[in-house]
């Protein structure tokens, strides 16, 4: 009887014990136990991984100078100059490509392709001969192939980008009744921008690009009555984007 007395009393004693454990835990790590206790490790912050192929669209606005004709060159070689007509308009279309990582830094290549509005147009008299110029550009595609590299600061990635650029859009140069078309556009672009992990894989980016494109066609203008037609675009552009990363890496932004 005694020891069926005493075992009950252990057992409730025990599973008190057992009830209010959580408790002294708690208590224990609070105030530090025996030299400060025992602390859960600090949980690491996402890791946004940047490696593989993306794609995506953009889209935004362009502010272009015309500079086709900036210098007319007459057979009397007297030169006057020609006015510039500068324009605005969209610029929209996508980008593909490929990002190296090696700790926070970012490389990689990447390919811009769509279209771009520089519709204007300027009117020149000659004053020799009073015919009149008029120059009339005209939307076009664009593309362009940059390297691109920067630093990663959290989710977010500061970059700079630049390389080889061309503009299908033309340029065409009337003199009276005679008229010459200036064909491709190519040269160089440079500018950054800010891309944003906001998924494991999706990411959102703004970015400015200024380009500086050249066209030989109008170097002798043998059907016009000039010598010379200086024939050039630059265009400064900004555009918000999307890209979707194609290797679908793990991280912990889920």
């Amino acid at each position: 009887m005694l020891v069926s007395k005493s075992v009950r009393s252990c057992a409730a004693a025990f599973g008190a014990l057992i009830a209010a454990s959580p408790g002294l835990a708690a208590d224990y790590g609070n105030s530090g136990g025996y030299g400060g206790g025992y602390k859960e490790p600090p949980i690491p912050l996402p890791i946004a991984l940047w490696s593989g192929f993306y794609i995506g669209p953009s889209f935004g606005w362009s502010w272009s100078t015309i500079n086709a004709a900036n210098n007319l060159v007459y057979s009397n070689l007297q030169s006057v100059p020609f006015a510039q007509p500068g324009t605005n308009g969209w610029i929209g279309g996508g980008q593909i490509g490929y990002n190296v990582q090696a700790s926070n830094f970012v490389y990689g290549i990447e390919l811009d392709f769509g279209g771009l509005d520089i519709g204007a147009s300027a009117t020149k008299t000659d004053p020799n001969t009073h015919g009149v110029f008029t120059v009339n550009s005209s939307a076009g595609f664009y593309g362009d192939i940059t390297g691109r590299a920067g630093l990663t600061v959290g989710n977010a990635l500061l970059y700079a980008k630049g390389g080889f650029a061309y503009f299908t859009g033309n340029v065409r140069i009337t003199y009276n009744d005679i008229s010459q078309n200036s064909g491709v556009f190519t040269g160089w672009t440079v500018g950054g921008g800010v891309e944003y992990k906001i998924t494991r894989t999706l990411s959102v980016k703004g970015e400015y690009l200024y380009f500086d494109l050249d066209n030989s066609n109008f170097s002798c203008c043998l059907s016009l009555p000039v010598n010379n037609i200086d024939n050039n675009i630059t265009a400064n552009t900004f555009r918000l984007g999307l890209n979707y990363n194609l290797n679908d890496l793990r991280s912990p932004l889920e």
